[in-house]
């Protein structure tokens, strides 16, 4: 088949460097990428601050989405947390809470059916505390390895390539970024670090990544076109969502 393209977002709910929330920029940022498989960080539903909306869910209405919600945090009628957005059918999704010493961060797992084969999504947020992320990853790592679908996790790992974290999880996982030079996502108008990444399974090989500057949220993008390699061709009828 040919390659998917795959998006990580940390959209801040919305709220972008000039402090504005704004749904539709981000919807904007995420259009114009043409990715197919999209996972976001730090999404609100029905909180005053973003104006009472369900943000994945207008996100998948407007992009023409099926999507998944995660709510790590309960703020009265409120939440927030991790979504994802996907051109296919999601034919199953669950939320795992990962061990928190500050705020609750989460995995919110998928199964995304990709014509007569299934494929395994996740998106996650790990904490700010290192001895947090290095509990977090041992869990997140726990679950991949349960499952024998191509797998591709994304996400805000608040942690650089040269943390212990990291190690761990490309020691059963490939950063699909890898290859790319002097790659920097935090913060978004003016980029010093890496702290968001695409990690994906043996099964894929990555064909290019890049970012494009929007300072819609304080992260910028990170889109990566994968390959789905030694397998059967994959149906590409797409249904649409309801």
């Amino acid at each position: 088949m040919p390659g998917i393209k795959v998006l990580s977002y940390n959209i801040r709910h919305a709220q972008g460097m000039d402090d504005r929330v704004n749904l539709n920029r981000i919807a904007e940022v995420i259009e114009q990428s043409g990715a197919q498989l999209i996972g976001l960080q730090e999404v609100d539903k029905h909180l005053p601050r973003s104006h009472f909306c369900h943000q994945a869910k207008i996100l998948g209405r407007r992009l023409n989405k099926f999507w998944a919600y995660g709510a790590t945090l309960n703020w009265g009628v409120g939440q927030y947390g991790v979504a994802i957005l996907s051109h296919w059918p999601i034919a199953y999704q669950r939320l795992i809470l990962l061990p928190s010493r500050g705020e609750q961060r989460g995995l919110l797992e998928t199964e995304i059916q990709l014509g007569h084969r299934r494929i395994n999504f996740f998106c996650t947020h790990l904490g700010l505390n290192r001895e947090e992320r290095q509990e977090q990853v041992g869990d997140i790592i726990r679950t991949v390895q349960q499952t024998s679908n191509p797998a591709i996790l994304v996400g805000d790992f608040n942690d650089k390539r040269s943390s212990g974290e990291y190690q761990r999880i490309t020691s059963v996982l490939q950063d699909a970024t890898l290859e790319a030079q002097d790659f920097r996502t935090y913060p978004s108008h003016e980029p010093v670090e890496q702290i968001d990444f695409v990690f994906v399974s043996a099964h894929w090989r990555p064909l290019g990544v890049r970012t494009f500057p929007t300072t819609a949220s304080d992260h910028l993008p990170v889109l990566v076109e994968l390959k789905l390699e030694k397998t059967a061709d994959l149906d590409h009828i797409k249904v649409l969502p309801q």
